[in-house]
């Protein structure tokens, strides 16, 4: 039972307990079950509630669903959220050394959310120090594997949720994504993953440091994992859902912009920002392409034009500022230590500079960050209007062995800076906040997943979700690790 439930896809499971073809209890057990055996070798659920209050929260909505009362649309299903997100009663270290024992006293609000549709919070899994790498590892909750290939990471910085979802931990996973931090986990696992609008949905109970202000106001997104797009727009629906107008959230109507199913406008970029690509990865990307053609779609190779050095600087500035305000040191530390810990660790000095240059901004150097975010976010907008989605990479290549961040990599027998071979890809495409969702197209000769990103213009989430979930047709879609 338990391998027939885990893997279907969430909304094929909510439907299942609403018609009482299997009960909560069942669905809760299975997925319990299958993290007892396997958590051990993959290390993707870092804090877990206690089994016998799970139990008995799945037992009083089966009681609930007798009465007849259904809380939502996601009513008992169990699932993960990434340990950013602050959910009462477990752990929530924000990557952060000083925070492993730091138990949240309140939910984020896409929690609350989660729970009024009915959902059981689980679990929280696994994320870098600091939440910053595309590998998923830390001196306390240790080391997160990938399930395809364990002496591979699943990606980060959300890689305890990719790699959760692939192994069958849960069927939906809370991700958040700044440089990519989606984006890269769905990749490497075969799962996919949205990262949705910025200011579609609120970071509010997310990355919190205690007694700190709410930070990561700017670029940093949550957003949806799951292992098809149905199930990406269904988590969507719930996590939009609210009966309270937040402030800094732009009230758009999610279903307002629907696809309609007509041949599609697809610009295609072969790499970004002039990175290598894997040969292997290359030619699936290039066939994948070529199959929309075949099937009577526009293919235009095309990439907008933007100043990459100043978007990286930008990217870079931002993420200093956001540290500053949640940092528990005063300015005048948080500087040195930020840039030659950016600097030894990822080897990457316009990243260290410009994160140095972003702690304690000045006014007016902050209003030119602005200014200069919005210039390259209008040649991003420009371009997404061309076209009805824009395809590209999603790294250089597919998961990596485990290793020291920082150290290059060699792709088609040429050395790519760690931070380019990912970064390159995610970071400056980040900046515009327009969305962007992760499918699996295919997987490597060794069986690993590749996925594709694909971008549309801010504010047509759904119709991206709509265009992905077609595309995801011409793929064989999540493939089960072995």
């Amino acid at each position: 039972m338990t391998s027939e439930i885990i893997y279907l896809p969430a909304i094929e499971i909510a439907n299942k307990i609403l018609s009482f073809e299997i009960s909560v209890v069942e669905v809760a057990t299975a997925f319990l079950n299958q993290i007892e055996l396997h958590n051990k070798r993959i290390n993707a659920i870092t804090d877990i509630r206690n089994k016998e209050d799970i139990l008995k929260e799945a037992q009083e909505k089966d009681q609930l669903l007798k009465k007849g009362i259904i809380l939502g649309k996601m009513h008992g299903l169990p699932i993960t959220v990434k340990d950013g997100y602050n959910v009462k009663g477990l752990i929530s270290c924000n990557g952060v050394p000083n925070l492993k024992n730091n138990i949240a006293k309140d939910d984020a609000e896409l929690i609350k959310r989660l729970k009024a549709a009915g959902a059981i919070i689980i679990g929280k899994t696994n994320l870098p120090l600091f939440s910053l790498d595309w590998q998923t590892t830390n001196s306390w909750f240790g080391q997160t594997n990938n399930p395809y290939d364990i002496s591979r990471v699943p990606g980060g910085s959300s890689g305890g949720s990719s790699a959760a979802l692939a192994m069958g931990f849960t069927p939906l996973e809370l991700g958040s994504d700044y440089g990519g931090s989606i984006r890269i986990p769905s990749h490497f696992c075969g799962i996919c993953g949205l990262r949705p609008t910025e200011h579609a949905l609120p970071n509010r109970g997310q990355f919190v440091m205690p007694g700190k202000p709410q930070g990561h106001r700017m670029i940093t997104v949550s957003g949806p994992m799951a292992r098809n797009v149905g199930d990406l727009i269904y988590m969507m629906e719930v996590l939009l859902k609210t009966d309270k107008q937040l402030a800094e959230i732009t009230p758009i109507d999610f279903n307002s912009g629907k696809w309609q199913k007509g041949k599609l406008k697809i610009a295609y970029s072969s790499t970004l920002n002039n990175v290598e690509v894997d040969k292997e990865y290359s030619d699936l990307l290039y066939q994948f392409v070529k199959k929309l053609e075949e099937n009577g779609h526009q293919i235009i190779h095309d990439t907008p034009i933007i100043d990459e050095k100043l978007a990286y600087s930008v990217w870079a500035k931002v993420y200093g500022h956001e540290v500053d305000a949640s940092s528990p040191a005063p300015t005048f530390l948080t500087k040195p230590f930020m840039f030659f810990f950016i600097l030894f660790k990822y080897r990457d000095l316009a990243w260290a500079k410009n994160v140095f240059k972003g702690i304690g901004i000045s006014a007016e150097n902050y209003a030119t960050m602005l200014n200069d975010k919005d210039k390259i976010s209008d040649i991003f907008s420009d371009f997404l209007t061309e076209y009805d989605i824009w395809l590209s990479p999603v790294a250089s290549f597919a998961a990596f062995h485990h290793q020291k961040a920082g150290k290059a990599f060699i792709v088609n027998g040429k050395k790519v800076p760690y931070t380019k071979a990912m970064g390159g890809f995610n970071n400056t495409t980040a900046l515009s906040g327009h969305p962007v969702v992760v499918i699996p197209i295919g997987q490597t000769s060794k069986g690993l997943p590749l996925g594709i990103q694909i971008h549309a213009k801010k504010w047509t989430d759904r119709k991206l979700l709509e265009i992905a979930q077609y595309l995801e047709t011409l793929t064989r879609g999540f493939q089960k690790p072995n």
